[in-house]
């Protein structure tokens, strides 16, 4: 039996993934906690190798911070507490992947929703910097050890350098020759940030032909002005609803519902 794909899990999206609603860098106790109560249906954190006490463990962070009030595994139990939300887990390097894995294998058949492992492993448009997470690690791990996860791998972006050009066929042939390599039989999300996808359309298209049960995750950060709207509109008439999930600020979101 193949595994679900994220929009599976939640019968009241009807199939188009901009019914999900994502909660971003739920990174502290106190944003877990107004995450759990809210209308979120993933919750998405950011692991790396912390240093709260005297050996390093994971914890929720984002780089570069390394210390968090709150450490992996009490993030994977408060939201099991919840029942039917999904996680999305940013990894943000190397030497994370393998004891968070070891973590998550503790917890990961008990969760109802979607889960999701995200990493940046190939080079991304016009950005010098070396993609943080070694890709043999991350997807060699994810593959084995959770069947049943989505698996998300994306480029990495600099937005002072990348904003000047969007994703290449180039880099879209690298990441199809990567899902191939590796054989991965799980759903296979691709994120893309939303100022880079205008001219993009046709060769990420061409992606999601080649990889069987993929789709992209659109994000963007932080406040976003209505100039991207036309973007989203574009985004959503060149796929399938199904195929397209919206990681989007939320004031952004109920912006483009109306027009949608």
């Amino acid at each position: 039996m193949m595994p679900p794909t994220i929009v599976d899990y939640f019968p009241q999206a009807k199939g188009d993934g901009l019914h999900i609603l994502w909660e971003h860098a739920v990174n502290s106790k106190a944003r877990l906690a107004g995450a759990l109560r809210g209308p979120g249906m993933i919750l998405e954190g950011d692991i790396s190798m912390g240093a709260n006490g005297r050996y390093p463990v994971p914890v929720m962070a984002h780089p570069p911070a390394i210390s968090s009030d709150i450490t992996l595994e009490e993030w994977l139990h408060e939201i099991l507490l919840c029942g039917t939300k999904g996680v999305k887990l940013d990894f943000k390097s190397t030497e994370v992947v393998e004891p968070a894995c070891r973590i998550l294998a503790r917890f990961v058949d008990k969760f109802r929703g979607p889960v999701v492992l995200n990493a940046d492993v190939l080079p991304g448009p016009d950005c010098c910097m070396s993609p943080p997470v070694d890709a043999w690690t991350f997807l060699t791990l994810c593959r084995t050890r959770f069947p049943r996860a989505t698996i998300s791998i994306g480029w990495t972006t600099d937005d002072a350098s990348c904003i000047k050009m969007g994703y290449t066929r180039e880099m879209t042939e690298s990441m199809g020759a990567l899902v191939r390599e590796y054989n991965l039989g799980q759903p296979v999300s691709f994120p893309v940030w939303l100022p880079l996808v205008r001219h993009a359309m046709g060769d990420l298209q061409r992606l999601l032909a080649q990889v069987p049960r993929s789709s992209l995750t659109v994000f963007a950060r932080g406040p976003c002005r209505p100039t991207v709207l036309p973007d989203l509109a574009m985004l959503r008439s060149s796929f399938s609803p199904s195929l397209i999930y919206y990681d989007l600020p939320h004031d952004l979101l109920r912006a483009f519902l109306p027009l949608s």
